[in-house]
């Protein structure tokens, strides 16, 4: 037997009863474990539905040909984070973390800070410590940071200028080139980052976790933001996800 704690990132139903969760564990990355009966058992039921943080037991079997199954014994709820639960805006955007975890492809590998950002992103997203939409560009821009997609941003690329009144970040290319050096300023595959764009990109980038969700921007630059983030996104995963569309048509 097998005992983690685990964030459940999604439930698929399995026959008449029965039901496989998405796991994100700290230790395996993100799993899939079987759960008998978990759809009408009261003792799972808790434990097991998505976004609750639990301790779960299970066995793990291997078939002829090497591959592992795993079978829930037994679950503990951790924490529920049941305010999420109660606003279908917070549900299509916490769904829309839960499909960008599972996308990032992490199974089999450890997930520490991926584990942290996640569980500090649902705990601010319960308790409503942070605005939404702040939250998601924190989320996306910073997941993608630790799962080993973290874009140059020391400065220029090319004369390595810190700073520059309009610094151009390149998508393709994962960096910085700032007015002087930027080969093609017009590019479809360049956004336009002012010096305090830059700073809040840099902030979210490498600050520690104990300040990482503790400032406020304008609206202005939370546009600009979103527009950066989601480019980012979709240029390193390139995939649409649903519950971004729903989380969008709800606000």
């Amino acid at each position: 037997m097998t005992t983690l704690k685990g964030l459940i990132l999604k439930e698929t139903d399995s026959g008449e009863s029965s039901k496989s969760i998405c796991v994100l564990t700290a230790e395996m990355g993100v799993i899939y474990i079987y759960v008998r009966g978990g759809r009408k058992s009261s003792k799972t039921v808790s434990a097991t539905q998505s976004f609750s943080y639990s301790e779960l037991c299970f066995e793990e079997k291997k078939n002829a040909n090497g591959q592992v199954s795993r079978y829930l014994n037994s679950s503990e709820p951790v924490k529920l984070f049941y305010n999420i639960r109660l606003d279908a805006a917070k549900v299509a955007l916490a769904s829309y973390f839960s499909e960008l975890l599972i996308y990032s492809g992490t199974e089999g590998q450890e997930c520490k800070e991926v584990m942290r950002l996640a569980l500090n992103t649902l705990y601010f997203l319960d308790e409503g410590k942070m605005a939404p939409d702040l939250l998601k560009c924190v989320f996306e821009f910073r997941l993608l940071c630790e799962i080993g997609m973290r874009p140059k941003l020391v400065g220029c690329a090319f004369c390595f200028k810190y700073e520059d009144d309009k610094m151009h970040f390149n998508f393709l290319e994962d960096r910085l080139e700032c007015s002087s050096c930027c080969p093609n300023p017009e590019s479809i595959h360049t956004l336009i980052l002012d010096k305090q764009l830059l700073y809040i990109v840099r902030y979210i980038a490498l600050t520690e976790y104990e300040k990482l969700f503790y400032f406020k921007i304008s609206d202005k630059y939370l546009k600009k933001l979103t527009e950066f983030t989601e480019r980012y996104v979709g240029y390193h995963f390139r995939k649409k996800f649903g519950a971004l569309e729903f989380y969008k048509m709800l606000k």
